[in-house]
């Protein structure tokens, strides 16, 4: 079976409206219901230049969620405090991985008091820079209820460590043949060429996207956990390759 999902990163009180608004336009048209990365308390100097304030951040926020979109926890305030690349080894940043437990409790403590006083009722926790490790799930299940992350490298959701995981493994959208895939789009970067390859996917494929309440989750496996480990270590050797053949190419001829 063959099934699509969508994930938007990084809504926060700066973005750039316009940027969000032809994904929320162009969802609505076709009733598809995307997972959408909210942050708590923005501290991120790059988010926080993308756009004016806007102070009814938290009230676009319910109207997502009255809209059924999926409203996931994206960290506390997304600024990155070491180059941990924790459970995934995606990227050489994080929020959470490395982190000291305690650390990691308030920062979770902090953020779901933030949806609770909102009334937003997120579903899904998104680490920022797809970095985490165990201590950010032991901080959510003392400190909220969300059962679902928004992560991994398989081919179809899975169960780990008490939760259920939605893989993410495109940042575009590509004609898949069989399992779940999700797309994992940043609005306020996302060029015009990759949105309109996207608006064209959806309209010749809009019935495939489904809803996160209609996944069934496996348990994970040895044969899940050696994939998962093959895929990692694939991206670090041609990410590795890619910097290297970069780094070459800019030292001078006949040195």
């Amino acid at each position: 079976m063959l099934r699509y999902l969508i994930r938007l990163d990084d809504l926060c009180p700066t973005n750039n409206l316009p940027k969000w608004e032809r994904f929320f336009t162009l969802f609505d048209r076709y009733d598809i219901k995307p997972i959408i990365a909210v942050i708590p308390a923005n501290k991120d100097p790059k988010l926080q230049a993308c756009g004016n304030f806007n102070p009814y951040y938290w009230q676009l926020v319910r109207e997502l969620q009255s809209k059924n979109y999926v409203i996931g926890m994206h960290g506390f305030d997304h600024y990155y405090i070491n180059h941990n690349s924790g459970l995934l080894k995606m990227n050489n940043r994080s929020e959470f991985a490395g982190v000291p437990l305690q650390t990691q409790k308030e920062k979770i403590r902090k953020a779901s008091e933030i949806f609770k006083r909102e009334n937003i009722h997120p579903s899904v926790f998104i680490a920022p820079a797809h970095t985490f490790d165990r201590n950010t799930l032991l901080a959510l299940q003392e400190y909220t209820n969300i059962k679902i992350i928004s992560d991994g490298l398989l081919r179809s959701p899975y169960i780990r460590f008490g939760f259920n995981w939605v893989p993410v493994q495109l940042s575009e959208v590509e004609q898949k043949t069989k399992h779940t895939w999700t797309f994992n789009y940043h609005p306020e970067t996302c060029p015009a060429k990759a949105f309109n390859e996207l608006e064209h996917f959806i309209e010749r494929n809009h019935h495939l996207f489904v809803s996160l309440d209609s996944l069934e989750f496996s348990n994970y496996t040895m044969a899940n956990a050696i994939f998962e480990k093959y895929s990692i270590y694939k991206r670090l050797a041609r990410d590795y390759a890619q910097k290297l053949i970069a780094f070459m190419e800019r030292i001078p001829a006949g040195n």
